[in-house]
């Protein structure tokens, strides 16, 4: 009950923010609301699904989201296959909705919002509400953090502090260090390479506390519908 409430009071809040935007939209032309509603949208196939450090797939893992968005709201569902016995019960599906704001003040953009997690077996569903401020230092450095608050149990579950590095021709790495409710430790680092924004090929080395270390590749394909439409 007290995740439900949480999610409610979660929901009350964005819509009493939406409210005065709402009503300053109504001035805007159809040209001016269409630019502001976008959808993006990716797929992408991995090595292994690793989440926190911790392997979440047997082997190789096909991934997909797709995100309405309108301005600084948005709306979205993530999907994977999943290998491993969670709570004692095999799943073979994970399916995430979320929902959450993405204001911008200058370099700095803050990401607020609540993510539910579902298994196919019924075993592990999860609720978090999460924070994820980054800022942009200069074109080529970027840093921030993330922090996950869990519903289910009414405690800190999650913290990370990352950085990306922009290199020339399309090319960047970016590393991470977090730590979980129960103390282990993760990090990742890797370096990736961008093909006209779309297609991007990652190679990473997570290392967790009790999950040990792994080297995952990924492949993933992505953009938005205005990217497609030239708006």
């Amino acid at each position: 009950m007290k995740s439900i409430s949480l999610a409610i009071i979660a929901t009350t809040t964005l819509l009493a923010a939406t409210a005065p935007i709402m009503a300053a939209d109504s001035d805007m032309t159809d040209e001016q609301i269409q630019s502001r509603f976008d959808v993006a949208f990716g797929l992408a196939v991995t090595s292994q699904y690793v989440s926190r450090g911790v392997p979440q797939s047997d082997g190789l893992a096909v991934q997909g989201y797709i995100e309405p968005s309108y301005g600084i709201f948005y709306i979205g569902v993530w999907a994977s296959n999943v290998g491993p016995v969670i709570f004692n019960a095999p799943a073979t599906l994970e399916v995430d909705l979320y929902a959450g704001v993405r204001p911008t003040f200058g370099n700095l953009t803050v990401d607020f919002g609540y993510a539910h997690y579902f298994y196919n077996n019924g075993f592990g569903n999860a609720g978090e509400f999460y924070l994820k401020p980054s800022y942009a230092f200069s074109d080529m450095f970027s840093a921030g953090a993330q922090v996950f608050y869990s519903v289910t149990a009414n405690a800190f579950s999650y913290g990370e502090i990352n950085a990306t590095v922009s290199l020339p021709h399309n090319f960047a790495i970016s590393a991470a260090v977090g730590t979980d409710f129960a103390g282990n430790t993760n990090w990742n680092a890797g370096a990736s390479w961008t093909l006209k924004d779309t297609v991007t090929f990652d190679a990473r080395v997570h290392g967790h506390t009790t999950a040990g270390t792994r080297i995952v590749g990924t492949v993933s394909v992505g953009s938005t519908l205005n990217t497609l439409l030239g708006r």
